[in-house]
């Protein structure tokens, strides 16, 4: 659909544009035999013939400019083929004008002195009606560009604020603030210094959500911090029943992932997996470089069945969604169930 609106706005410019220019002409033609006493015999044929070729040839440049990609050409390179193909498109038309007139008027046609100089005259004046139409045709795609890319850009903004008020919605639940101030509450009498540690994790993490969500991406240190906070939280709800390991390599902590995304990994490892087992389970997370690839990795012990309820959670859709519109393809998420437990692997680039 959009398509065709843009192939009919294109032909609509086509014929307005040659059908303003040609008849200018016959205007100026009419004007010119009135005052020289003349007729005006093959004004309109003649005319005709410029309107045709002029659409052809400027046709014939837009195939070959889709042809040629010249449209992800950097202005720098634009600006020389542009100069040539109006050059070039201005002798073709003025050649096959020039050709046709002479036929119309009966002359013989040569390149003589005397026309030589009013050809290449008439070449450098459409040269530069050929260089206008090419800055209008190219100042249109770079206009359409620069709008697609502001749709993904509010696409993307859109997407971030939904991670992160679902983000935030999901820690300010009242099963979880329920479940983490209980735990604190027991350690108040039993253990205070751990009760701190317990309130400043929460503080931190309500913190984080506030303002990590302002970013694109941030870098996987800064993730890991509030990572750290939630799993200090949960190993003070689920004791010994958590078992967590981590393999962090030291060159991944200064690459960059989109926020929350690794929270909301382990979260649902740990919502839908371990706390749904009695006896609890482990969580590993592991990160690695792999061929300008980071490579993140978590285990948790649980199963994932995502045809019982028919579709993924909202934090799975919403990852997916953030990955495609950062990485244009280039990262993935991928999950995998095995006999007792659930892989997850989100794989980014590193540049």
């Amino acid at each position: 659909m959009l398509t065709s609106k843009r192939t009919q706005i294109y032909w609509l410019s086509q014929i307005t544009g040659w059908g303003l220019f040609v008849l200018g002409n016959i205007l100026s033609a009419s004007v010119q035999d009135s005052l020289d006493d003349g007729t005006s015999n093959g004004i309109y044929l003649i005319s005709l013939f410029i309107f045709i070729i002029g659409i052809l040839t400027t046709h014939a440049f837009r195939a070959l400019v889709h042809h040629w990609n010249w449209k992800r050409l950097s202005i720098p390179g634009l600006i020389p083929r542009v100069f040539a193909a109006a050059i070039s498109m201005s002798f073709v038309f003025v050649t096959l004008n020039t050709v046709f007139t002479g036929v119309i008027s009966g002359a013989d046609f040569a390149f003589t002195k005397g026309v030589l100089i009013p050809f290449l005259l008439n070449t450098l004046n459409f040269s530069a009606l050929f260089l206008l139409w090419s800055i209008i045709y190219f100042a249109v795609h770079v206009f359409e560009n620069w709008k697609r890319g502001e749709i993904v850009n509010l696409e993307l903004r859109a997407t971030q604020t939904e991670i992160e008020l679902n983000s935030f919605k999901s820690q300010m639940n009242p099963h979880f603030m329920f479940n983490s101030l209980n735990s604190i509450r027991a350690l108040v009498d039993e253990n205070p210094t751990k009760s701190k540690e317990a309130i400043t994790s929460l503080s931190g993490i309500l913190r984080n959500n506030l303002t990590l969500g302002r970013h694109q991406t941030i870098p996987l240190k800064d993730e890991l911090d509030l990572v750290e906070k939630y799993l200090s939280l949960e190993k003070t709800r689920f004791e010994s029943r958590l078992n967590i390991q981590l393999d962090i390599a030291e060159e991944t902590l200064n690459c960059h992932i989109p926020p929350f995304m690794l929270q909301t990994i382990v979260e649902n490892g740990i919502k839908h997996g371990i706390s749904k087992k009695i006896e609890g389970g482990r969580l590993y997370l592991s990160t690695t470089v792999k061929d300008d690839f980071l490579v993140i990795t978590t285990i948790n012990t649980g199963q994932y069945k995502p045809e019982e309820s028919g579709r993924e959670g909202i934090g799975l859709i919403n990852s997916h969604k953030r990955l495609a519109l950062l990485y244009k393809g280039n990262a993935s998420l991928t999950i995998t169930p095995l006999s007792d437990e659930v892989k997850v692997e989100l794989i980014i680039p590193t540049t």
